[in-house]
């Protein structure tokens, strides 16, 4: 194969990762909005939990402009392939990577009808793409260690993110961890961004201490803060194999 169709194969192969990550999470998150207004019991918009209002509200922000990001990108890749020339990745890898984190705020909200097997396809799609990455960096010669390190520390960082969940631990406990879980997803999510495009531009993420050491203090926070009502454990295993 020679190297204008490896690179051509690879530019397919990530657009299709992080296409799919777009369309199955956009469809799971509309679904959501659209049909659990009355339903999903105190994930329900209607059950007055003021913590629905800021989930569903950050949900619907998320989805509008993750839709503008991802669409502006669709129509270069629709132009490029009318030119008759094939799509070069590379060039807006950090577009793709900005829009995908854009659209994760949503993922991160738990609202009523939430499918969470649907949104682990969706972010499986995202890792096969930085898969993608890493497979192309070792074959091109490049630090094979330092790509698969960097992907797999990348993988193990997106799933120490805590989802923001409803608590009803009394007062003032609960406000403090609604305000540590969301504080979170805000800092945390725009990290794994930057660790994002970077992998996809150069086959290695950053190895920044100022990330994991703001994921610990964060997670670290929402964990402890909801520990008497619920162990996340998910978060748990994923922030001590990140660290």
């Amino acid at each position: 194969m020679t190297d204008r169709n490896e690179n051509t194969l690879y530019a397919i192969l990530k657009t299709i990762g992080f296409s799919l990550y777009f369309v199955v999470l956009f469809v799971e998150r509309l679904f959501a909005l659209i049909f659990s207004c009355g339903r999903g019991e105190e994930y329900a918009l209607s059950s007055g939990n003021a913590f629905n209002y800021v989930a569903y509200a950050v949900t619907a922000a998320s989805l509008a402009t993750g839709t503008v990001l991802f669409v502006r990108l669709f129509v270069r890749v629709i132009a490029s392939l009318r030119a008759g020339k094939g799509y070069d990745f590379d060039s807006d890898a950090r577009d793709w990577s900005v829009a995908s984190f854009v659209l994760l705020f949503g993922g991160m909200m738990h609202t009523g009808q939430t499918v969470a097997w649907v949104q682990f396809i969706a972010y499986g799609f995202l890792i096969g793409a930085m898969i993608v990455r890493c497979v192309e960096a070792c074959l091109r010669g490049e630090d094979r260690f330092v790509s698969v390190v960097s992907t797999v520390y990348l993988t193990l960082f997106s799933m120490s993110i805590p989802v923001c969940y409803v608590s009803f631990l009394p007062d003032p406990q609960r406000v403090l961890f609604f305000v540590a879980e969301f504080a979170a997803v805000f800092a945390l999510v725009p990290i794994f961004g930057v660790m994002l495009s970077a992998l996809m531009r150069t086959g290695k993420t950053s190895f920044s201490p100022i990330f994991p050491a703001v994921m610990a203090v964060l997670s670290g926070a929402t964990l402890a803060l909801g520990w008497s009502e619920s162990v996340n454990t998910f978060v748990l295993i994923f922030a001590a194999a990140t660290l």
